[in-house]
Formats: structure tokens, sequence, C-alpha cells
């Protein structure tokens, strides 16, 4: 956000994206303010997953397996729900089944650090050598629908 007034190098989505960053400086530093305040009122930590998606799970033996602990630490639990809970009939099945009812405001906590983690790697790529192949096509298309999701 610093560094929106000089061309960015690093390939062909270098300036779009320092265009889009520079649009979108407003309503990223609400997010990110908004993101401070809310942060400072979470609950009791217990160990979270980070990334509990699909991706992350191994069926062997019958059992499924969740992997991939290198975003493991210490949170709320919303910190993994907030990916996993499809709807409050999801939210209510880990209420019986722990006792603790999920904080609406802690789960929008963390969607919006999601948010606003993958604008920061997307900067940091495309601010890197890149060309212009379908992974940074994936990655601009990305970028601009999290930039257009904050806004919202």
């Amino acid at each position: 956000l610093q560094d929106t007034r000089r061309p960015w190098p690093g390939g062909p989505y270098a300036e779009p994206a320092r265009e889009a960053i520079a649009d979108h400086a407003g309503v990223l530093r609400r997010r990110l303010a908004e993101f401070d305040r809310t942060a400072a009122g979470t609950g009791e930590p217990v160990v979270t997953h980070g990334e509990p998606h699909p991706g992350n799970l191994l069926r062997s033996g019958g059992r499924w397996l969740l992997v991939d602990w290198d975003t493991v630490g210490l949170a709320v639990p919303e910190r993994d729900l907030w990916l996993v809970a499809r709807d409050a009939d999801d939210l209510a099945r880990y209420a019986d089944a722990t006792g603790r009812t999920p904080d609406p405001a802690a789960l929008e906590l963390y969607r919006l650090r999601w948010a606003l983690d993958d604008v920061a790697e997307f900067v940091e790529w495309f601010r890197s050598p890149h060309g212009r192949t379908p992974d940074a096509e994936q990655s601009w298309d990305a970028l601009t629908g999290t930039l257009k999701s904050l806004a919202s």
C-alpha cells in the first residue's frame, strides 16, 4: 500500500496489480483496521490446523486424516471453522459436539484474514518475475475477485 506510485517490475501482471491495489487502497486500509479491531476480541485458543480444506484430507484405512500441518497454530476454533462450515447446521452440529457456540464475529475475522493474506501473497507474486501463464491468469482473476469481495 505504501509503494503504489512507482511502477512495479516483475512481469505482465505487475502494473495491473499495482493499479488494482492503488484503486483499492482505501478499502484495504479500512479492512485491515477492521481486522485489527476484531482480532483484539478473540476468545480462548486451541490447536488449529489453519487450512482444513479437502486438499488436506487423506482417507486411510477407512479413516479421514487431516494432513499438511505447516500452518498449525493456537487460535480460536473459528480459525478452522469458517473454512469448513457450509451453513448454520454445520455450526450447530459443532456446538452440539463441543458445547461451544461459534462466534460469528470470529468466523468473519478469519474469513477476512484469508482474503487479506491472499491479496498480500498475490501482490508479492506479481511484483516478482513472472510470465503470462495459466497460473498467472488464474492468480490475476483471484486477486481481482478478492479485491472486489473486500469492497462489498
